[in-house]
């Protein structure tokens, strides 16, 4: 048997705007390549030893549509909704079975089902070897959706060395340390796909998989690590001592109310923390920055401060569009760069992904743009009618923020912390002088 894993493309923000690509800075930080997300080197890792498989990424690749692969798996998110939809009719066309799973199916299921044979809802760490047991048994089901979240033990290791990294730019590795989140913030679909309870995976096993990246760059993708919580404190406290010689370079993630302790914020740079990428979105905490609240401003300065201080790069990514704040909010993005000597910055509309507290509210206040391109759904687009701005003033803002940020900035001060990416910038930037 032969299974084909597949990542479907998503437009990234040159292919939406190649004209900004003519200014080095921005190219430098938007044309890297970097390996899929965790679903399919899970999947690969639960797959049966007897099982031939191998991967193709859309993003760097076309795909093949006649080879022999008994069984096609398409796992995407929301911005890869539209060409993963084509992939599974084309395979269907030539009668394959397709199997599609991952964070957009789960969010929309019904329609998901028509482009696939066969559709997972959730995480798979529990479902996947039955799926594939079915389908060689000629027994495959329609829908596969476990009834309960899988147990902290349960949650599996991606399988290693499952991509050809010659292949891309960003060579960092991706760890999860948790599941499920109990906020539900208005933008985010976490909640609903994995559940409202943090399952902190086993420690051991953490650490383990950390212990292999010795001398690596590694994502660790769960923003709940950073929270400032008693269990998580604990939890991140007793890891960071495991692995503070590991010799690892550490991308965290996390938001502008996210614990500032010394000690916490110690014990990160002490394991090999190098930066920290900040979302600032929907939350109300968020929000309370983006209206200027005084005391939250002044907190969100001294936390660039005290991560800058640690050698703790601040990468700030800034939501533009919510209905909270009007056009002020784009100079007040760059005033709080400005003023916090912030290096690294990216920027985003607000995209309402299905089935999130954010998409209902358009929906019933008849706030989308139709029809749906699922394309457009990769935050560089404006796919709803916003209720302060104009659509054409908010996509004007957001490119004013990425010209305005990055008009005299210095690749090697912004990516200094970032190593592969900086070598990708160098080629770029001596390519650009020929």
């Amino acid at each position: 048997m032969k299974i084909k894993f597949i990542y479907p493309k998503f437009d990234k923000f040159l292919d939406t705007y190649p004209d900004l690509a003519q200014m080095p800075a921005i190219a430098a930080i938007w044309s890297f390549r970097m390996p899929p997300a965790l679903g399919i080197p899970i999947l690969a890792g639960l797959t049966p030893d007897d099982i031939v498989w191998h991967v193709q990424d859309q993003n760097i690749e076309e795909i093949n549509f006649d080879d022999d692969s008994d069984l096609i798996a398409v796992s995407y998110f929301t911005p890869q909704a539209g060409y993963a939809y084509e992939i599974g009719d084309e395979f269907m066309r030539r009668g394959k079975t397709v199997v599609a799973g991952g964070m957009h199916p789960s969010m929309i299921p019904d329609e998901a089902s028509r482009h696939c044979t066969s559709l997972c809802i959730g995480e798979a760490d529990t479902l996947w070897q039955n799926i594939v047991h079915d389908f060689q048994n000629g027994q495959l089901k329609p829908l596969y959706k476990a009834r309960q979240c899988p147990s902290p033990n349960e949650i599996s290791s991606p399988k290693l060395a499952v991509f050809d990294e010659t292949k891309y730019d960003w060579h960092a590795s991706l760890v999860s340390i948790t599941r499920g989140c109990p906020y539900n913030c208005g933008w985010c679909n976490i909640p609903i796909y994995q559940g409202r309870e943090i399952r902190f995976r086993p420690i051991d096993a953490v650490a383990e998989e950390i212990r292999r990246l010795s001398g690596k760059e590694f994502y660790i993708t769960d923003d709940v690590i950073t929270w400032n919580r008693e269990s998580i404190n604990t939890y991140m406290l007793e890891l960071c001592d495991r692995i503070k010689d590991y010799r690892v370079s550490m991308f965290l993630s996390g938001s502008p109310a996210m614990n500032r302790d010394a000690k916490f914020l110690n014990a990160l740079a002490g394991a090999g923390c190098k930066n920290m990428y900040v979302v600032f979105a929907s939350d109300a905490y968020s929000k309370m920055f983006y209206q200027k609240n005084k005391a939250i401003w002044d907190k969100c300065t001294d936390l660039v401060a005290a991560l800058e201080d640690r050698g703790i790069r601040f990468f700030g990514s800034f939501s533009v569009g919510y209905d909270f704040v009007g056009e002020e909010q784009f100079d007040r993005i760059l005033e709080f760069c400005e003023q916090a000597k912030i290096k690294t910055a990216e920027f985003f509309i607000a995209t309402p992904f299905p089935n999130t507290p954010f998409w209902h509210q358009l929906i019933e206040e008849n706030r989308l743009i139709n029809p749906i391109n699922w394309k457009k759904y990769n935050c560089a687009n404006v796919v709803f009618k916003p209720r302060v701005l104009t659509e054409e003033k908010l996509l004007d803002g957001f490119l004013y923020l990425w010209n305005e940020f990055y008009k005299d900035a210095d690749y090697r001060e912004y990516l200094a912390t970032f190593p592969s990416l900086y070598q990708k910038a160098e080629h770029l930037t001596k390519s650009q002088r020929r």
